[in-house]
């Protein structure tokens, strides 16, 4: 009997652990990183997305507040979409949207490249029968990418600030 209560307890332990750890956020991680991350400084991306992009790419870099800029992060947006997709050898109305940043962070002052990367987002289109519902499935997948791409960006800074917290 006994040893059922401790192999239970030892499960619930095991339990609370892992929930625990899910609710860590990297900038809780380091102090360092965090003041690292809210010193980069965010050139603006021309263009709607652009512009919805730099936003959540401060919401999310500052949120301990912006502090003094070390680093300067430009990054450039492109879209393309391809008009149809086939399923199974059927040809349908959906359209597949793609978006890539390209992202530089640079270091102020002596200029040196500490990260260049790439990343991408994709949405499919086109379940609405109707043209304007079309029109603002587009617009609402451009600005959900936007934030999704911010998003992916913040985490590549922040795992690289995280693993060279010691430079």
């Amino acid at each position: 009997m006994w040893w059922h209560k401790l192999t239970f307890a030892c499960c619930m332990a095991f339990l609370l652990a892992v929930a625990g750890c899910s609710t860590v956020t990297i900038g809780q991680l380091d102090e360092t990183v965090s003041a690292k991350v809210g010193s980069v400084s965010v050139v603006e991306t021309g263009g709607r997305a652009g512009q919805l992009y730099s936003r959540a790419l401060r919401q999310a870099l500052y949120l301990y507040g912006q502090a003094v800029p070390a680093y300067d992060l430009t990054s450039s947006i492109s879209v393309s979409s391809s008009s149809t997709l086939s399923v199974r050898g059927v040809s349908s109305t959906f359209k597949k949207m793609t978006m890539v940043a390209n992202f530089k962070l640079t270091k102020q002052g002596s200029g040196d490249v500490l990260l260049q990367d790439t990343v991408t987002a994709d949405a499919t289109l086109g379940t609405v029968s109707s043209l304007f519902g079309q029109d603002q499935s587009e617009f609402h997948a451009r600005d959900r990418m936007a934030g999704l791409l911010a998003q992916r960006v913040t985490q590549r800074i922040q795992l690289y600030f995280l693993e060279n917290a010691d430079n």
